[in-house]
């Protein structure tokens, strides 16, 4: 489950006029509430697209829709005092944004990583839960940004621009079982964010553990 607490229902305007560089991408969503284009156009350039239909063919990111939107000022927040071996360990899966002054951890929550002597990098599954945390640099602070528990996950994320992240993974839809592909996008300077689903279960059946084995690939898993 998400530990999330939704503080609106709707985005607030004048929040997205506060960084006027980003209101031409992605900072002002469709008025269906759709992914935008220029989000679309991320995934395609980055690769995401092309290898999410070889493994769901019918997938159509235009078919996700908005189902929430908030503003968190409390989110989790600690100082980042990573072991001695931490970034020689992560430092191949850690995404960073454009300017390198924060970076999204996808997985040392639940991987232990280390890396042999010859290079090879061994990942031991730490547990089934889910934690990603954004990490500033100068500051020395995490923020925990999503915790999920069993049956619901995070595959991959990135950066749109330096304002803008996303993240792609699945949720149980309501309980059912069934889970369905959701698109995480957090805004940073406001601390939004905007959540997409894709009502498809056939979809999440083809696709769970493909985003994630393929953002993982090199890495032994154990």
């Amino acid at each position: 489950m998400m530990i999330f607490v939704s503080c609106r229902d709707t985005p607030d305007k004048q929040d997205q006029d506060n960084d006027t560089s980003s209101e031409d991408s992605v900072e002002i969503e469709k008025s269906d509430t759709a992914l935008s284009n220029e989000t679309i156009s991320f995934f395609d350039q980055s690769g995401l697209s092309k290898f999410t239909k070889t493994k769901s063919p019918g997938f159509d990111w235009s078919k996700f829709k908005m189902t929430n939107t908030w503003q968190d000022d409390s989110l989790l927040i600690t100082d980042f005092r990573p072991s001695i071996n931490f970034y020689d360990s992560y430092k191949t899966l850690l995404k960073y944004s454009p300017d390198s002054s924060m970076f999204i951890d996808l997985d040392s929550y639940n991987l232990d990583v280390h890396r042999e002597s010859n290079g090879k990098i061994i990942a031991i599954e730490a547990g089934p839960d889910t934690e990603v945390s954004l990490v500033d640099v100068k500051s020395k602070k995490k923020t925990r940004l999503v915790f999920l528990g069993p049956g619901n996950s995070i595959e991959e994320g990135s950066w749109i621009d330096k304002d803008n992240l996303v993240l792609m993974g699945f949720q149980d839809n309501e309980g059912s079982g069934n889970q369905i592909p959701v698109v995480w996008r957090y805004h940073v300077p406001t601390k939004t964010f905007y959540i997409y689903e894709l009502p498809d279960p056939k979809a999440a059946k083809q696709l769970m553990g493909q985003w994630r084995r393929e953002r993982l690939r090199g890495v032994t898993l154990r």
